[in-house]
């Protein structure tokens, strides 16, 4: 048994009760377990630079990752890649009976805007009627909740919330190009729920001559972004860091 403050859990994964691993949604050689992984990975080195206690584990179905802990604030996120054919956006899920969905709302849109995907909004899904409901901040809604994960927190007192980041098929280019973005917005996510506030993200640095003189490496100039996004990805899948510089003629 343990205390945190809040916890990050990344969807599918490494369960210890059954000793296999679940890989979520595929697209090829990726698999949602390692995205997930990736983001949270990120998040997790932004929260360490403050005082939060947080829980990190993979969250796989056949574990129940929150048994014998306590949580200070009562609330965590675990990280999920969405899959169907032609979908495309990031949503967020949370319980039905959850009235404060503001940091919700945040993620959601900001990860919307970053990755130029659409805003598929925060919503809760009942248990019996199978109905998706769209939320509004403040209102709370009657039901069972659909997800057991959201359903077993809550039972225990604590606010759980599935991000959707994106789809495997149609945003994994974009997913992966914005890893570092996207750890950073979860991590803000607890440190809202948390009431701390999180470190700036840090910007990929340039190398720099002692005269100040920076010399760049351009590998291509695209107008469609989605283009210039698939290329970051490649040399990232390579080992190059690498960010997209927008400018205009």
């Amino acid at each position: 048994m343990a205390n945190y403050n809040a916890f990050v859990f990344s969807g599918h994964g490494y369960s210890e009760v059954n000793k296999t691993t679940d890989p979520g949604a595929v697209n090829g050689s990726i698999t949602e377990a390692n995205l997930a992984k990736q983001i949270c990975a990120v998040a997790k080195k932004y929260l360490d630079t403050t005082n939060l206690n947080i829980h990190y584990d993979e969250n796989n179905y056949a574990d129940n990752d929150l048994a014998g802990n306590t949580y200070t604030h009562k609330c965590g996120i675990s990280v999920h890649i969405n899959s169907a054919q032609g979908a495309t956006g990031t949503e967020i899920f949370v319980p039905l009976k959850e009235k404060n969905i503001e940091a919700d709302v945040n993620i959601v849109k900001k990860i919307s805007a970053d990755l130029g995907i659409p805003n598929r909004g925060v919503k809760s899904r009942d248990y019996d009627s199978g109905y998706y409901l769209q939320r509004t901040n403040g209102v709370a809604c009657v039901g069972t909740d659909y997800y057991k994960e959201i359903r077993d927190a809550w039972n225990r007192g604590i606010s759980l919330a599935i991000l959707e980041v994106g789809f495997i098929q149609n945003d994994l280019a974009k997913i992966q190009a914005n890893i570092e973005d996207i750890g950073h917005m979860v991590a803000e996510y607890i440190g809202h729920c948390c009431n701390v506030k999180i470190p700036a993200k840090v910007q990929p640095q340039a190398s720099v001559i002692q005269d100040g003189t920076y010399y760049r490496v351009v590998t291509g100039s695209f107008k469609d972004r989605a283009q210039a996004e698939k290329r970051i990805a490649e040399l990232k899948a390579k080992g190059f860091d690498s960010f997209i510089a927008i400018y205009k003629k």
